[in-house]
């Protein structure tokens, strides 16, 4: 971070009315008096500034709130001014850098965990982590689609429901959003869709859950709210943003509602930077800035920028006619939720190099739960997805493995690394047809600790690595094998914290060994997938392609 200059404080000046006194006591009338006296007014007029000037990065709803308590904050002893730089969304973070700011004020805490240059002091230090205000997001929408909402359940889960799987024969409700990655609104909003579902169903259907809401969903660029457009879309918009446009929302075909099984609040959060805090200069201004913020002189601020304090009420003028927010509160979106969403709006942060290894055992002849497919086809078509999923430059490679396939290897390579484009896809579903149960053992250990060293190995610069192992068995009938505890310490020498690969093994049907697996990929941050059906096996892809990354 940048270094900060240090001003000292300047001596209070000798005021116009002593000079005054001293000139009637000499004798000295008239022109001298009337000097002394406009002396002494240019004198108040312009009284020596603060000597310290915190820079704040600050999200653009909250920033008429720092301009509201500036007049306050620049009273006093210990005064400060503010240099208020205004960002939004995922970008914000290269803004608290590039400036060297003091502090960021986000419009939601769940940025603070998205990967950002910018070093921020640790929860509790100097209040990091505070929430200042909040804003509850509300559904708004036409009468018929709010009853639609209501009938389901009157939930974020309901409205996930009927937009992801609506009753037969009717039409998905549809969505609009702001920008996820340009605003706290879009990201929160489209977040807290997938969290109801993440809740009930997994990460996994969570990840499904928002691939199939994109393409019903009218993403709104800019800073106009995401109010509703045409019947059946329903608007995800935060209270202040509700505040700015009751005129528009007050008419009899409009409704606005406040979810019934959770609520999904931007959290407006003080995060002050590590090197501000390590500067004895600036730490008495930052604290005075957040004593201003969470005291009686932001009232008026927040209730004129349409936000509310924690755990108060709505501000005036929503709190008469707007439903109240009863429902318990979604936890703060971890890093891995947000890069869900973001991931599935910008296809660019799917970007990533995936190897696939698939058991081709002959137990994947059976039956695939809830499907007429064999599990070897419904895993064929997940891969398939997987690479319409990720977006072009990507690359591609497919295996299968079971015991000494090739030579003394576990695994034979159906598709080395393949960049995808129309060709590439076209021969991913090439060797993706090769994929037929066989006469085989299972190498589990070894496949999964040889897929892990070639991912590494051919890391490319600013390019995410994973590996996607699927099986149904347990490491079996390979004569010349890893047990648990070899394999786990060769995965834990093979990591390279210069080349990271994300692992991702998912077990069909209840392996036995789930429990051992789990344990042994521990040490490179792998990730254990139990599956039992078939609808199960396409989240999982759909979830790979968004990233895969477990918390």
């Amino acid at each position: 971070m940048g270094r900060h200059r240090r001003p000292g404080r300047t001596g209070r000046p000798v005021t116009g009315a002593v000079a005054l006194v001293g000139a009637l006591a000499l004798g000295v009338v008239g022109t001298v008096a009337a000097v002394a006296v406009a002396t002494q007014s240019e004198q108040t007029a312009a009284p020596p500034p603060c000597p310290t000037a915190l820079r704040v990065v600050a999200a653009a709803s909250y920033a008429p709130v720092l301009d509201g308590i500036a007049p306050a904050l620049a009273a006093g002893p210990d005064c400060a001014r503010l240099d208020v730089t205004v960002a939004d969304g995922r970008t914000a973070t290269a803004r608290v850098h590039e400036l060297a700011a003091d502090v960021w004020i986000p419009d939601d805490a769940g940025w603070a965990g998205t990967p950002a240059p910018a070093a921020l002091a640790e929860a509790p230090t100097a209040g990091a982590g505070t929430v200042l205000a909040a804003s509850p997001i509300y559904l708004v929408t036409d009468r018929d689609t709010a009853q639609r909402v209501r009938d389901a359940g009157g939930g974020w889960l309901s409205l996930a429901n009927l937009v992801t799987e609506p009753p037969a024969g009717a039409e998905p409700v549809r969505l609009a959003a702001r920008d996820p990655g340009g605003s706290g609104d879009g990201m929160l909003g489209l977040g807290a869709f997938a969290e109801a579902v993440w809740e009930e169903s997994g990460m996994d259907a969570s990840a499904e859950a928002l691939a199939a809401a994109l393409p019903v969903t009218r993403t709104v660029a800019g800073a106009e709210p995401a109010l509703p457009q045409a019947s059946g879309e329903v608007g995800l918009v935060p209270e202040y943003a509700l505040a700015a446009a009751q005129e528009r929302v007050q008419g009899p075909e409009s409704v606005v509602m406040a979810p019934g099984d959770y609520t999904a609040a931007l959290r407006y959060s003080w995060f002050p930077t590590a090197a501000a805090v390590a500067d004895p200069a600036r730490t008495a201004a930052l604290d005075r800035l957040m004593r201003t913020l969470t005291g009686p002189d932001a009232d008026a601020p927040l209730a004129k920028a349409g936000l509310r304090r924690p755990d108060a009420g709505p501000p005036p003028g929503l709190d008469d006619g707007t439903p109240a927010v009863t429902a318990p509160l979604f936890a703060v979106l971890g890093p891995h939720h947000v890069d869900h969403v973001l991931a599935s709006w910008y296809a660019a942060d799917r970007r990533s190099d995936v190897l696939v290894a698939v058991d081709v055992s002959g137990s994947m002849r059976a039956p695939a739960p809830g499907s007429d497919l064999r599990l070897i086809d419904v895993v064929r078509d997940g891969v398939g997805q997987l690479a319409s999923l990720l977006p072009n430059e990507s690359q591609m490679t497919l295996w299968k493995f079971g015991t000494v396939l090739d030579g003394a290897n576990d695994h034979a390579v159906l598709l080395d690394r393949t960049t995808l484009d129309d060709a590439g896809r076209a021969a991913v579903a090439d060797a993706a047809g090769q994929l037929q149960p066989q006469e085989t053992g299972t190498g589990l250990h070894d496949t999964i600790l040889a897929a892990y060293e070639t991912a590494r190995d051919a890391a490319r610069p600013d390019v995410a690595r994973h590996i996607v192992v699927f099986t149904d068995g347990r490491n079996e009938a390979d004569q010349v094998t890893l047990n648990i505890d070899q394999f786990r310490e060769r995965l834990a020498a093979a990591a390279d914290p210069q080349r990271p690969v994300e692992v991702t093994v998912v077990a069909f049907g209840g392996l036995p060994e789930a429990a051992a697996l789990e344990g042994a990929i521990e040490p490179v941050d792998g990730y254990l997938d139990p599956l039992n059906t078939a609808d199960q096996v396409k989240a999982a892809f759909i979830h790979a392609a968004a990233g895969g990354i477990h918390e």
